[in-house]
């Protein structure tokens, strides 16, 4: 009796949560609806960094350009054509965004490793340096003013509206994740990510699953951008040149390659300068460096190998530490 309630109760709880999730500005303050809202956006355009290392081994520095391009893109539309609905928006900024993904993976598709990390951090960048090159558009150094979200007439200007809009998302991005390993690209993903030169003999075409796993995690980056604009409608380059360790971060921490690790670790990371009450504020990038190495070096499946210690089974998914060690061996023998 008691297992069947266990049973039941666990089968309904991904529901209650989500009920709970939606529910929240309800019972919420303002303040804790935007970092709720925050974590939200943060998990998005981590899932696709998750998605681009845990599932493919492409292992990218380019999300915080991605994530800028997206929200300059959409704060230039939405000024220059306010009477554009923002689903609209949504799906020109994720159009723009992948197209932007297949033209910086296609020069990037030889490479790997240490030498892919690299040449998207270049990608990053030079997208800084372009959006501050291109002053009279996006107000170079200054930064430029983000319209609301819109529908017609009705502008969805409160916290609790861009709460719901990245809610809807983030659901719909963790349930397609979720769903991608059992799909044929999602397989031929994973093969790469084992070994490319098995997963060539298999037939899988390199090229093109790189050109889609890169416009993928644009696709989330740039979204998430737009987001993020819409939350603190005021945009600089500068906050997301920033961001780089943070994604990173919130993977590790949460768990490389887990569809729900994004969310662990960007509640982490958003909570995390909460608990300290303002103490380190000006040190945060230091504090998260050290945690970073903390987990890489003693836990480096996340939050979910913790846990799957104390239930004493062991994580067969890769771990970022893992990943590492096997491009230095490589390189070594090159």
């Amino acid at each position: 009796m008691i297992n069947k309630t266990k049973n039941r109760f666990l089968k309904y709880l991904p529901i209650i949560v989500i009920a709970v999730y939606f529910a929240g500005p309800i019972f919420i303050g303002e303040y804790l609806t935007y970092l709720i809202t925050l974590m939200a956006i943060m998990a998005i355009v981590t899932q696709g960094l998750n998605v681009m290392i845990g599932y493919a081994g492409q292992f990218s520095f380019g999300q915080p350009g991605f994530m800028a391009f997206g929200a300059y893109i959409g704060a230039i539309v939405v000024s220059r054509m306010p009477w554009i609905p923002f689903p609209l928006t949504i799906l020109i900024v994720a159009l723009a965004s992948a197209l932007l993904g297949f033209i910086i993976g296609f020069p990037c598709l030889r490479l790997s490793g240490f030498y892919l990390a690299m040449a998207t951090f270049g990608f990053s960048s030079a997208i800084f340096e372009l959006i501050n090159y291109l002053g009279p558009l996006t107000g170079g150094n200054e930064g430029m003013y983000a319209p609301a979200a819109a529908i017609g007439k009705w502008k969805l200007t409160s916290t609790d509206d861009v709460y719901y809009i990245a809610a809807i998302t983030v659901v719909l991005v963790m349930i397609g994740v979720k769903h991608i390993s059992k799909t044929r690209t999602g397989r031929a993903w994973n093969a790469i990510r084992d070994d490319e030169i098995a997963a060539s003999s298999m037939g899988i075409n390199l090229q093109r699953e790189k050109l889609k796993v890169f416009a993928f995690g644009a696709v989330l980056a740039g979204v998430s951008g737009l987001f993020y604009s819409y939350l603190i409608r005021y945009i600089e380059s500068s906050y997301f040149s920033a961001m780089g360790l943070s994604f990173f971060l919130i993977m590790v921490v949460g768990g490389t390659g887990r569809v729900f690790g994004p969310i662990y670790g960007s509640i982490f990371i958003i909570m995390l300068p909460q608990v300290f009450g303002g103490k380190f504020n000006q040190h945060m990038n230091l504090v998260y460096g050290i945690i970073l190495v903390l987990f890489v070096l003693l836990a480096p499946n996340g939050f979910y190998g913790i846990w799957d210690k104390i239930r004493n089974k062991s994580s067969v998914n890769m771990n970022l530490r893992d990943k590492l060690f096997s491009w230095i061996k490589r390189e070594r023998v090159k």
